[in-house]
């Protein structure tokens, strides 16, 4: 049986294509290019990461159904599960804060329909570090905080920075060839479960990242999923203090039936 929704969205990502090659002049050389390069991409196994940098976040805004809540961002590659709680809500060694800037973050979980805190929210974070590294095998900068009964959260983690993806594989190659950076823009990823059901998925970006205006992800960064930081009284043994503030709007959904 014909898959009738496949069949639309061939026939009309075609047309729209058809378009360009008209507008642009398109040549058959051209064409064999790109076969190639998508030849490339698709052996690299980069193919879905090339479609997430172009198109993620638009089928994100085009069906997210909390329209009152905290825009949704992507998980990307990174997320490990089962990152520990942190009653304290530092995510960081004491040795590693000696150098490195501490963000001191705080708000609350809403939940979008009431307007009411949210108690025991489990909010799931993992970012990338002050040189731009995400621990890729153990839980450094990962963990769990649960909100308190005003729904209200503390954590302290690094202050992450911008980092450079796809250096070497295909999809560099084509931000390359255009003269486009393939930088992400600093951010924290952040996943939010109540009951044990996931509400949000999303990230934060830190105001002080130089890639704000042009981070790869086309859509990815917006004015309200970003975060003020303004510098915090010093610490001892730490490095510069930040404090930002980030409410979470979240709609509560049922666990599904088994």
């Amino acid at each position: 049986m014909a898959d009738e929704r496949l069949k639309e969205i061939y026939v009309r990502s075609v047309e729209a294509l058809r378009k360009v090659v008209t507008d642009m002049k398109i040549t058959e050389d051209e064409l064999h290019a790109a076969g190639r390069y998508f030849n490339r991409l698709g052996q690299s196994g980069m193919c879905p990461s090339l479609l997430d940098v172009a198109f993620a976040m638009t089928s994100i805004d085009a069906t997210r159904t909390d329209k009152g809540g905290t825009r949704p961002n992507l998980e990307g590659p990174y997320y490990m599960r089962g990152a520990p709680v942190r009653p304290d809500g530092v995510m960081f060694a004491p040795e590693e804060a000696s150098d490195a800037p501490v963000l001191n973050l705080s708000g609350r979980v809403i939940d979008s329909q009431t307007g009411k805190g949210v108690a025991g929210a489990e909010i799931d974070l993992w970012h990338a570090d002050h040189n731009g590294i995400y621990d890729r095998k153990g839980f450094r900068l990962r963990g769990t905080v649960r909100t308190a009964e005003d729904g209200s959260y503390t954590i302290r983690t690094i202050v992450p920075q911008d980092y450079a993806e796809h250096d070497h594989d295909p999809i560099g190659e084509l931000f390359h060839a255009m003269g486009q950076t393939n930088h992400r823009a600093a951010h924290i990823h952040i996943k939010i479960h109540v009951d044990g059901v996931e509400c949000l998925m999303t990230q934060i970006f830190m105001s002080q990242s130089p890639t704000l205006n042009n981070d790869y992800v086309i859509g990815s960064v917006s004015d309200d999923l970003t975060v003020k930081l303004t510098p915090a009284a010093a610490v001892a043994g730490e490095g510069p203090q930040f404090a930002g503030t980030f409410d979470f709007r979240i709609r509560r959904r049922q666990q599904a039936a088994e």
